[in-house]
């Protein structure tokens, strides 16, 4: 098929539409920056088709965009300095959309579209948006999965209306990689906050698997902080996050471990317990205080099955040993 007939037009049928959709996700996927001659006709139709009324089988065009822009993303940086924005905000705005399908290509698309264009501004632009959508449900009922809400109560699926909180976390975790760290210590608290809700017992463990590698995205990045950095407001900012971090989300990350009796989790949970502890021992000085579960944390160690895991929760325990005092040495 020719690139130009590709190209649909405004009173095109949504077959068609939809059909074109696909066919430009196929070759921007095989063919890559080979289509960047006409990446800026195809984008422009594409972007057109996002707003409207009808979202029935549109996911098409958003995982379109979202290769086009993976494939093409230097020359439409070149070609328009403003269109990583604008196609950002068309993409944010498909993210509030309640069809379950449709919003999970959504935020998908979004997640791409940040890590293609790799602008740290993103994360000024995109987290208040995903903080709103876990915020959203916390406050319906805190520390559980969201209640039933009007569309729910008025006969739509469930699943329908519930934010795919995975995807969600999956975003987070590409904005903190393109981030300036001023921006990230900004949100530093509404990010553990975040973190804190996906963690709760009334949500999947995939999603909290979403969580672990969210996490250690960002203990990776903190670490990228010179040492010798002669930012004092640097290193104290992230001292305290850092802190907060540790204190706040690490006995969650503990329960999770002792609770959910799968071995990803106890994985993905164990090295995620282990980077933030290796991040904390390396940025702040620890009090005893603030190692609430120690004890725990000993036991998880004794009866984990797996090896791997086993791992980590010991590599753990030998960082906390280290760091108190002998008189605190854990058993």
């Amino acid at each position: 098929m020719a690139i130009g007939m590709l190209v649909f037009d405004a009173d095109s049928r949504m077959t068609k539409m939809l059909v074109s959709a696909k066919a430009i996700r196929k070759l921007s996927e095989v063919l890559g920056d080979s289509l960047v001659p006409h990446h800026s006709a195809l984008l422009d139709c594409l972007l057109k088709e996002v707003p409207g009324r009808v979202w029935e089988g549109k996911d098409a065009i958003l995982y379109a965009i979202s290769a086009l822009c993976t494939s093409c993303h230097k020359a439409i940086c070149i070609e328009d300095l403003a269109a990583p924005n604008a196609i950002l905000d068309v993409v944010s705005s498909a993210c509030s959309k309640k069809v379950k399908k449709y919003r999970e290509a959504a935020f998908t698309c979004l997640q791409q579209v940040i890590k293609a264009f790799g602008n740290p501004d993103f994360f000024g632009k995109v987290f208040p948006l995903l903080y709103e959508v876990c915020n959203q449900a916390s406050v319906k009922k805190p520390g559980h999965a969201p209640i039933a809400n009007d569309a729910e109560k008025a006969g739509e699926d469930k699943e329908d209306v519930s934010a795919p909180y995975e995807k969600v976390i999956e975003c987070i975790s590409s904005c903190i990689d393109v981030a300036h760290f001023s921006d990230i210590f900004d949100q530093g608290k509404k990010l553990i906050d975040v973190y804190l809700f996906a963690l709760s017992p009334g949500l999947p463990w995939t999603v909290k698997m979403s969580v672990f590698s969210s996490v250690k995205e960002l203990c990776s990045k903190l670490h990228q902080i010179p040492y010798n950095s002669q930012d004092t407001s640097l290193h104290a900012d992230a001292s305290s996050l850092i802190h907060e971090l540790f204190t706040c989300t690490s006995s969650k990350v503990v329960e999770c471990i002792s609770t959910i009796k799968i071995a990803q989790v106890h994985i993905g949970a164990s090295e995620c317990l282990l980077e933030m502890t290796k991040l904390y021992k390396a940025r702040t000085p620890l009090q005893d205080k603030d190692i609430i579960f120690t004890g725990e944390l000993v036991h998880l160690c004794e009866v984990e099955k797996n090896e791997q895991a086993k791992s980590s929760l010991r590599k753990c325990l030998d960082i906390l040993e280290g760091l108190q005092p002998d008189s605190m040495q854990i058993e």
